[in-house]
């Protein structure tokens, strides 16, 4: 005899199994991908909240990193719990700029997000010396003329076409062949190698914001404008040696200036001659230039260098006195300040006699050289 054929109860049954285990297929495969959906929302929303910042870290973003660098550096540091989330805020970001290479203080307990907007603006903090590579650095001390500060670059005739950039004066609002003297001194950090150029954009634009906030606490004095006020600044800078006398110095020269009597600074010779810091020559004073102030009234056409911010500040508020003349004295650093003629002559007199045993001793040391 042949096998029985399967009886319809027997093939309903195995139908029926299999339905139930399509659906439990089908249940599973909807579980997981809300589940899926369920985790998605909640790693999007970690990433992107908006959080309470806490204690910041120190951290630099090197250059050339890219988001997934910037991640594991992040998420090394502690910031983030995992590079995932940086990842996240990536595809979520809607400012679409890039990471920049600099130095930061990153608040802890940000979101990602908040993270990647940070490193999109730039550096938030000034560097330690030790996190600078030397190429990336630019120092400028106080006192340096255009010319002088251009021989710190590999191409120091770009330093000198980029002061002369006729938008920087116009943007300056001076009438003038160069900016010198709103070039303001400062160490700069820079996330690149920075062009000549992009060095005294910079330097103009720390002397605006330093400028502005000077002359909002102490307005300029009636009659000077902002070239004037530099100039003198600079001349401050020049003939000053010690903080404490750069008002009076200020004052020496706007009381003369008030009485239309000659400055008579050495300081504007020295500019004129490129003599900078150099004992002048009676024959040097005879110089035909509008910036020698023996044979010209008035301040010169411009500033002879760069002023710092204590200097420009001295020149916005000199000291309140009747002084007219000052002279250095022997010990090369301070000087001796007079309101007459007669005070002046008396301490020149006094400053040749200290000074005549010093420079005795330096001809014998000279003379003794081989």
């Amino acid at each position: 005899m042949g096998n029985a054929a399967p009886t319809p109860k027997k093939k309903r049954f195995g139908w029926r199994l299999l339905f139930r285990l399509v659906g439990v297929f089908v249940g599973l495969v909807l579980l997981a991908g809300v589940a899926a959906v369920l985790v998605g929302f909640l790693l999007y929303q970690h990433a992107t909240q908006v959080g309470v910042a806490g204690e910041p870290v120190k951290i630099t973003i090197p250059d050339g990193v890219n988001g997934r660098d910037a991640g594991r550096l992040l998420a090394k540091e502690g910031l983030i719990e995992h590079e995932l989330f940086f990842r996240i805020a990536l595809r979520a970001d809607r400012v679409l700029k890039p990471i920049k290479q600099g130095w930061y203080n990153l608040p802890r307990d940000l979101s990602a997000l908040e993270l990647l907007h940070v490193l999109q603006k730039g550096s938030n903090r000034t560097p330690d010396s030790s996190e600078v590579s030397p190429d990336l650095k630019v120092t400028v001390a106080e006192g340096l003329s255009i010319a002088q500060v251009s021989k710190q670059f590999a191409n120091p005739a770009a330093f000198v076409e980029a002061a002369c950039d006729a938008k920087l004066l116009e943007r300056l609002g001076i009438e003038a062949t160069t900016i010198e003297g709103f070039l303001m001194p400062s160490t700069y950090y820079f996330e690149h190698k920075p062009s000549e150029r992009e060095v005294v954009e910079r330097m103009v634009a720390e002397f605006e914001k330093q400028y502005a906030a000077l002359t909002a606490q102490t307005p300029a004095p009636a009659g000077f404008d902002k070239l004037a006020v530099v100039t003198i600044a600079s001349l401050v800078e020049e003939e000053a040696r010690v903080p404490e006398e750069r008002p009076s110095v200020a004052a020496v020269i706007v009381n003369r200036l008030k009485k239309k009597m000659p400055l008579q600074l050495d300081s504007t010779v020295q500019f004129a001659l490129k003599k900078y810091g150099q004992r002048l020559l009676y024959e040097d004073l005879a110089v035909d230039s509008q910036y020698n102030t023996y044979q010209h009234a008035g301040l010169p056409p411009g500033p002879v260098s760069s002023p710092g911010a204590a200097s420009l500040k001295a020149a916005l508020r000199p000291a309140q006195v009747d002084y007219l003349y000052f002279v250095s004295n022997a010990d090369g650093q301070t000087h001796t300040f007079s309101a007459t003629e007669a005070e002046h002559l008396k301490a020149v007199a006094r400053f040749r006699k200290e000074i005549a045993p010093q420079r005795k001793a330096k001809e014998v040391a000279e003379a003794a050289k081989p």
